[in-house]
Order: structure tokens, then C-alpha cells, then sequence
């Protein structure tokens, strides 16, 4: 299904999409940040826009309204009557009616508390329920499963492995997947080999830049090993400088960098 464009979203949109959301939220994602600073570089005019999402995600994400102590609620009533009496010059009221109208704007006061409640557990909802925009797919020890990503491309995931990926990939969304164990990727070529339409899979310390390619990466609590069969592939690396594997190698990132050539 196509997806309109984030130049045309309103605030509330950017404020239940995902990637966004994951923006706001994890400011240590490195991948998720680049792509949102190049997007603003490019719609300069949606920056009040995005503004009001980003504080609307934040407010979200803020604690409920704490309880109210026995001090505090006998304070509150102690206001409501002071009120009451000093409305009784304008209009005098009996003892009953004084009563309904107290029970009256503690009713509206604890309703309006509750809408607060509703709305923030509505927009919570919105953005981890189960509507929302991400996939994650797990294996068993003994399960391999066959996954295709929006973009047609095909990653075989093997067992005691997990991924996690947008569902919905648009032409201003990375595709991108977050890896935790073995795959293989068959990933479809794209004539726009730009940095932002590049196919990524991220590991921990790792990511791997592919246009058209079929390559294998292993995940693991020791490193993260990465073997190309055809196409290319962009290994980025905090702290050093771009890898580049031609087809037949492969390389293990651990502790040490070590590439096996052909």
C-alpha cells in the first residue's frame, strides 16, 4: 500500500510513525539520525512541523499525572468550598444544592483527568500496539525462515537468530534491517545508488552498505562475520575507515579486523 510522502505528514503523523518516533527517542542511533538531519537539510520548511511532533512524542512519553496524597485532596476540597462560599454573595445556595454542585466539579475535575490518561495511553498504544510500522521475526534452534523485505529483496534467516525491520519502506525511508544472529541476503539492485537508498543491515559495532548483492553475516557475542558472494558490499566501522569486500571475501570483525581473500 502506498504511504504519502513525510514532506506532506502533519505533526500528529510524524508523531505515530516509527521511524520518527525512534528519532526522538534514541538519539544514539546513529543510521536513524543521519537519515532524519539529511531529510531536514532537505525540507528546511517542515522544521516547525517537526517541531511540534518531536514535543508531542516527548510529552507522550511523560509519567502519568502522580496521586494526589490525603493533604493534598483535603487542600483541593478546602478550595471547592472556599469557592463555593464566596459565589453564595452573588447567588445564595442551599446546603443540598452547595453539596451537588461540589460533587459536580470534582466529577468534571477527575473526568478531565482521566481524558488526560486515555489520551497519552491512546497515543502510547498508537505508536507500540500492535498497528504499528515494525516487524521483528525470531527462529528457533531448529528453524530457518524465508523473509521478503518490502523492497522484494530476500534475507533467509537462520536459526537462534532475530531481526527487526519498518514495514513499510518508502522512497524517503532507509531500508534498513537490525540483525542479531545469521542471514543470508539476496538484495535487489536500485539504479539510485545514493547513500540514503543503499540497503543496510546493522549489527552491533557494524553496518553493511549493499546495492544489488548476495552476502552472508553472522552475529554473534564474538564479533560479527561477513562473506560476499557477488555484488559489493560497504562495511562501516566506528573509528575507521571504510571496508570495501569484492566478491569471494569475507572478514570478521571482533576484537582484531581480519579479511580472508579469495
Amino acid at each position: 500500500m502506498s504511504q504519502k510522502p513525510y514532506s506532506a505528514y502533519s505533526a500528529e503523523e510524524f508523531a505515530l510513525d516509527d521511524l520518527f518516533v525512534r528519532w526522538v527517542q534514541h538519539p544514539d542511533d546513529e543510521e536513524v539520525v543521519a537519515y532524519w538531519q539529511n531529510w531536514l537539510a532537505k525540507h528546511p520548511y517542515c522544521i516547525e512541523t517537526v517541531e511540534t511532533a518531536r514535543e508531542l512524542i516527548l510529552t507522550g512519553s511523560r509519567s502519568a499525572l502522580p496521586a494526589l496524597s490525603s493533604d493534598e485532596i483535603s487542600s483541593v476540597w478546602g478550595r471547592i468550598r472556599e469557592s463555593l462560599q464566596t459565589m453564595e454573595d452573588v447567588r445564595p445556595l442551599q446546603p443540598g444544592v452547595r453539596a451537588v454542585v461540589g460533587w459536580w466539579y470534582f466529577g468534571r475535575t477527575v473526568a478531565a483527568m482521566l481524558g488526560v490518561v486515555l489520551l497519552i495511553g491512546w497515543a502510547l498504544w498508537m505508536q507500540y500496539g500492535p498497528n504499528q510500522c515494525i516487524s521483528s521475526v525470531s527462529t528457533l534452534a531448529n528453524q530457518t525462515r524465508q523473509i521478503r523485505l518490502p523492497d522484494n529483496s530476500i534475507m533467509t534467516l537462520h536459526p537462534s537468530s532475530s531481526v527487526r525491520y519498518a514495514r513499510c519502506w518508502t522512497d524517503e525511508s532507509p531500508r534498513a534491517v537490525w540483525l542479531n544472529g545469521e542471514a543470508d541476503f539476496s538484495v535487489v539492485h536500485r539504479n539510485d545508488t545514493s547513500s540514503a537508498r543503499l540497503f543496510r543491515v546493522h549489527t552491533a559495532g557494524l553496518t553493511i552498505e549493499a546495492v544489488g548483492t548476495t552476502f552472508q553475516v553472522r552475529h554473534s557475542s564474538k564479533g560479527t562475520r561477513v562473506a560476499l558472494t557477488s555484488g559489493q558490499v560497504n562495511l562501516l566501522l566506528k573509528h575507521q575507515k571504510t571496508i570495501r569486500l569484492r566478491p569471494g571475501e569475507s572478514i570478521e570483525v571482533a576484537t582484531e579486523l581480519t579479511k580472508s581473500l579469495p
